[in-house]
């Protein structure tokens, strides 16, 4: 049967699709912006009937990445990503991936002012054209290094950077109380609190949204207080894994949520409830939650019963998980959920309900990252100019 050539143009993978954009002629500038989103929307329709993973092994100045086959596992390198624009020395880490374009983000610090102000540099890279875009810094943060989460729109050339920071607010020392938190230079006394900005990919620039409830926690495993997820439309960030826990959500209109973690019945304590090996998942488009115990794990999903959102018990299954083994970080694809250990990288299938250990590079404690990943020919910039 002859192919049409809109059937073949289906079928074009990132390779394809960036030598047609190149071979369109420039003088039509509105016409090949209008092909470019065309081709990409078509390449990456094709591409998310065969996803990967996108794995950096190592959080280092030169970041590179591999993709994962979501089947055998097997990697190939990808691209490495050093942007000359990035601040000197500093190490990228990837956190996030959506599309085929990935956020990374490295600290820099304002040495003028002893230390005190941190911010990131905020990249947004496409892996499979090299492309990088490092986004226009935000406000300073006083004292803590911002946290980051990452939502996309409808639209694919669409989305949208939370970045939490902190601020400091002169007052009278007669308006210190017991509650919140203060610091104090000589005789003069600052309030801390923490605010919200939003990067648009629309417009190109940020917005402030005003305070935020709580503050994503610091984890000992991943730097930046960088884990979240987004699903549903929503981010969420682990806040607190203390008694009743917190979850911190915001939707992308900029309504913030705190949702606590689910509660174990009666008679329950310690180990057996919220571990420190507790990890967010984006688990076949829904909110769920990893805890690992000693021996075995649960898996809790965020469902609506028809009235409200509950946390529903999902499964509870032994793990051959060691108990000196530091789980780093986590990552679900379809029905298998992959961990990344100090020493192992080990895959759940849900369909089985068998472990598999993969035959990779130790990772240590060299921050790695690992996400699911369509291949994309997507611009960096998304709709800005467009």
């Amino acid at each position: 049967m002859i192919k049409t050539r809109s059937q073949r143009i289906k079928r074009m993978n990132v390779v394809d699709a960036i030598d047609v954009r190149s071979q369109v002629s420039v003088k039509s500038t509105r016409y090949c912006k209008k092909l470019s989103k065309y081709l990409a929307e078509l390449q990456l329709a094709e591409s998310k009937k065969n996803p990967s993973f996108i794995l950096c092994p190592t959080m280092g100045p030169a970041m590179k990445l591999y993709l994962m086959d979501a089947r055998s596992f097997r990697r190939s390198l990808l691209n490495t990503i050093d942007p000359s624009q990035k601040s000197h020395e500093e190490s990228m880490y990837m956190v996030s991936s959506y599309n085929g374009l990935i956020c990374c983000v490295n600290e820099i610090c304002d040495e003028d002012v002893q230390n005190k102000f941190c911010d990131l540099q905020i990249w947004i890279c496409n892996p499979c054209t090299r492309e990088t875009l490092l986004l226009p810094q935000g406000r300073p943060s006083f004292g803590f290094v911002p946290s980051v989460g990452v939502a996309y729109g409808s639209d694919i050339s669409d989305y949208r950077i939370f970045r939490i920071f902190c601020i400091r607010k002169k007052i009278p020392i007669e308006k210190v109380t017991v509650k919140g938190y203060y610091y104090q230079e000589g005789e003069v006394v600052y309030t801390l609190a923490y605010e919200c900005e939003v990067y648009s990919s629309s417009n190109g620039s940020w917005k402030n949204i005003g305070p935020v409830p709580c503050f994503p926690m610091r984890s000992a495993v991943r730097p930046f207080r960088s884990g979240h997820i987004f699903v549903g439309g929503k981010i969420y960030w682990l806040a607190s894994l203390d008694e009743p826990g917190e979850i911190l959500s915001v939707d992308l209109e900029g309504k913030f949520e705190v949702i606590n973690l689910p509660e174990y019945p009666d008679g329950i304590h310690g180990e057996e409830t919220i571990t420190d090996a507790t990890y967010l998942m984006n688990l076949q488009g829904s909110l769920s939650l990893f805890v690992l115990h000693p021996s075995y794990m649960d898996i809790w999903v965020w469902k609506h019963d028809g009235e409200k959102y509950s946390w529903d018990p999902l499964l509870t299954e032994k793990t051959p998980i060691k108990d000196e083994e530091l789980v780093i970080t986590v990552s679900s694809l379809k029905n298998k959920i992959i961990c990344l250990t100090d020493t192992q990288w080990r895959v759940y299938d849900m369909g089985t309900k068998k472990w598999k250990k993969i035959r990779s590079p130790s990772t240590g404690f060299r921050n790695p990252a690992v996400f699911p990943f369509t291949e994309s020919i997507r611009p960096c910039n998304g709709g800005v100019g467009q």
